[in-house]
């Protein structure tokens, strides 16, 4: 999980929370109480779907990553690559699963883990294949996610519970997140209607 998404979730939330707030104090009528109650819960949801629910897991049977709309489970026989250009990405011969809530370091956060890294020690995980990113320094988002999930593959394959030259036979199951879609359409249509009609 992101602690800096997070963190924008709550910022979110309070935001929405003062701006219902503000509604009904200045207007007074039932119907522009009512109407307020739309757009909140779209706030709300958003930051509930987009920010705070997004993560990945992992364990010996894979990697399991929350996004957004969808959740994917990664068996470890399917990975081939971990990649971290613009996200975490998890790499299967039928599929590229970024992980919403392992996002790639801007500048501030290149130079933020390089000054830890630094301070601490500590150096730049080897990524496998000589490639060294931005999105792979630890102390970011992605360094980290993506550390912790080469450490785990590193160590599977080394105990042999990981049965190679399978991936391409290795089912992604893929779970739609049906009841975030249609109440983030039905809040953004009903909030976009309360809007108009205040």
């Amino acid at each position: 999980m992101s602690r800096f998404n997070r963190g924008l979730a709550v910022a979110l939330w309070l935001i929405v929370a003062l701006l219902f707030v503000t509604t009904v104090l200045t207007d007074r009528t039932w119907t522009a109480r009512a109407l307020a109650v739309v757009p909140t819960l779209f706030g709300a949801a958003l930051g509930w779907v987009a920010l705070w629910r997004p993560r990945m897991t992992v364990d010996d049977d894979g990697i399991e990553v929350v996004n957004v709309f969808h959740t994917v489970h990664v068996p470890w026989a399917a990975l081939v690559h971990v990649d971290t250009r613009f996200a975490l990405s998890l790499v299967t011969p039928n599929r590229r699963v970024s992980v919403w809530a392992a996002p790639a370091p801007g500048r501030a956060g290149v130079a933020l883990a390089r000054r830890q890294e630094q301070r601490h020690g500590r150096s730049v995980p080897d990524t496998g294949d000589g490639g060294r990113r931005a999105g792979d320094l630890l102390s970011t988002a992605s360094g980290d996610a993506a550390y912790l999930v080469r450490h785990r593959w590193d160590q599977l394959r080394e105990r042999g519970a990981i049965e190679l030259g399978t991936a391409d036979a290795v089912r992604v199951p893929v779970t739609l997140h049906w009841a975030s879609i249609v109440l983030l359409a039905a809040t953004a249509v009903g909030g976009w209607f309360a809007i108009a009609a205040h």
